[in-house]
């Protein structure tokens, strides 16, 4: 795997040191799971599926451990147990068996369902933000730091835009809070001015 990302880095680092060459740095990296992470409405959504995450593993835990514990009885206890309770016990571990998959099963796809609800919006606003940026500063390629991990081996302060990737999608949700904030009151003009209207038309007649 490392291997085959120095080799990616290293067929980029021509094309890198052309455009810089050119006196066009047309190169930044973000740490996308950062800003994900720190952009608003990042950190909440992942503090809910961590707890729904934890709050199944810990249901899950306990069915394997009654399974187990069934497993561990019928395995060690077998000659001593009469027949009627060698069936009973057997049944209760099949069925044990079949709810720990069920409930593995559903915690998967809720907490793929809740991550598309809540994170997947997040991760498209970041990377739009991204995108917006490259396109207003001619940036022609972005590096995603928390992919490359530590195939990055140099990355100066100019070139990480995650800081300012933040800042602008933060920036972006207060403007839109102040905007949205206005309307009902643009709503109450509306109705002033259509009940004055309407008062105006019963004094004509």
């Amino acid at each position: 795997m490392k291997t085959t990302l120095f080799l990616t880095i290293v067929t980029l680092v021509p094309g890198l040191f052309l455009m810089q060459a050119s006196g066009n740095s047309s190169v930044a990296v973000v740490d996308f799971e950062r800003a994900v992470t720190e952009v608003p409405g990042g950190r909440a959504a992942i503090e809910k599926l961590n707890t729904f995450s934890n709050e199944q593993m810990t249901a899950i835990t306990k069915k394997q451990q009654e399974a187990e514990a069934l497993a561990s009885r019928l395995r060690t206890q077998d000659r001593a147990l009469s027949e009627a309770t060698r069936t009973q016990l057997n049944n209760d571990l099949r069925t044990a068996e079949a709810s720990l998959q069920t409930m593995t099963d559903d915690a998967q796809k809720k907490l793929a369902e809740m991550r598309q609800q809540l994170l997947a919006p997040v991760e498209q606003k970041t990377a739009m933000a991204v995108s917006a940026y490259a396109n207003e500063h001619s940036v022609k390629i972005v590096l995603d730091a928390s992919a490359l991990q530590s195939g990055l081996l140099y990355v100066h302060d100019t070139a990480d835009i995650t800081t300012e990737i933040i800042r602008r999608i933060a920036t972006d949700l207060e403007n839109h809070r102040k905007h949205a904030s206005l309307q009902p009151d643009k709503l109450l003009n509306r109705d002033w001015l259509k009940l004055d209207l309407y008062r105006l038309q019963a004094n004509v007649r």
